[in-house]
């Protein structure tokens, strides 16, 4: 599955572009979930539709449109493959997400079992690069690919989020997850499975503090409608704690603290988030749900926050 592992990669760079935050200094308008520095981040009311009011295609309708999931019980169907998933793909999705006001990405490794159809997602892997900028975006694709070989992990999805909307797939990320599946697929017979993420860190719907993290897959449309728009599904997965956070894990939580240093859509953690809450408070208490049984990085952990909050 090499080489279709490798379109993938390379192919957010030129379908995905739309995830990817504006670069600094670009003159590419902001994406709809970007805010102004200093200003808190409210919902936009992007408000769902279901998915059985969408209808055939129509190009006049927003790509940015919020889709509803289906269960695969509604359907009378079956989840095609087990999804059980590692603490810490969660605990760097999560504080990724938490870092800026606009829209991020990355990839997920893991391994598939075709005996058991179980999807197991070992690691998250951000990606620092922005809109705009085609030479990092190709380079840091080539890292993640190198760092999944030297893990022996194949590319098992992908991670986005929707910073002050629900967790919900829109019109454009289902047709993203849809190109991934087939392109995970390759030239094989054999079922493939390629998962995908929504985080939601800053929706203000969401209950409490801790973000809304939602797995979707995609079913194609009925034969007999080839033209609609493909199903977003409810996926279950299963939770599996991690005994620690691994060195990789912080280092990743550096790199990203260093990326967007300094960048105008940084989040000021040391501002209010809520009367009783700062933005770091928050984001402490959300990550504080995926921790790994050890806790001895703590003190590591509270380097990184006491940066953070100098740093924004």
């Amino acid at each position: 599955m090499e080489e279709e592992e490798e379109e993938v990669l390379a192919g957010v760079s030129a379908e995905d572009k739309n995830r990817r935050p504006p670069a600094k200094g670009a003159s590419e308008p902001a994406h709809p979930e970007t805010t102004p520095p200093g200003k808190r981040v409210e919902n936009k009311m992007r408000v769902p539709v279901r998915y059985c009011m969408l209808g055939s295609r129509d190009s006049a309708r927003n790509p940015h449109t919020l889709v509803e999931v289906t269960s695969f019980a509604a359907i009378n169907k079956f989840q095609p493959f087990n999804v059980a998933i590692s603490s810490n793909v969660l605990f760097l999705l999560d504080f990724h997400s938490h870092l800026t006001r606009s829209e991020i990405v990355g990839y997920l490794g893991g391994r598939w079992d075709i005996n058991s159809q179980m999807l197991t997602v070992l690691r998250a892997f951000p990606c620092r690069s922005r809109l705009g900028d085609a030479d990092t975006a190709a380079t840091m694709e080539e890292e993640i690919y190198q760092s999944l070989l030297l893990r022996g992990l194949s590319l098992v999805g992908w991670y986005h989020s929707h910073p002050h909307s629900p967790a919900l797939p829109s019109l454009q990320d289902i047709d993203v997850q849809m190109d991934y599946q087939l392109r995970l697929q390759g030239s094989s017979n054999g079922f493939q499975p390629c998962l995908a993420l929504l985080c939601s860190p800053y929706y203000s719907g969401n209950p409490g503090l801790e973000s809304k993290i939602s797995p979707f897959w995609v079913m194609p449309p009925p034969e007999q409608r080839p033209s609609d728009y493909g199903i977003p599904m409810d996926v279950e997965m299963a939770y599996v704690q991690d005994s620690f956070l691994t060195n990789d894990i912080i280092h990743e939580m550096m790199l990203l603290v260093e990326f967007y240093k300094g960048a105008p859509d940084l989040v000021r953690f040391q501002e209010s988030w809520s009367q009783e809450h700062t933005y770091l408070d928050k984001l402490k208490v959300s990550l504080a749900s995926r921790m790994p049984k050890d806790q001895g990085l703590c003190h590591v952990l509270e380097q990184v926050y006491s940066i953070l909050k100098q740093g924004s």
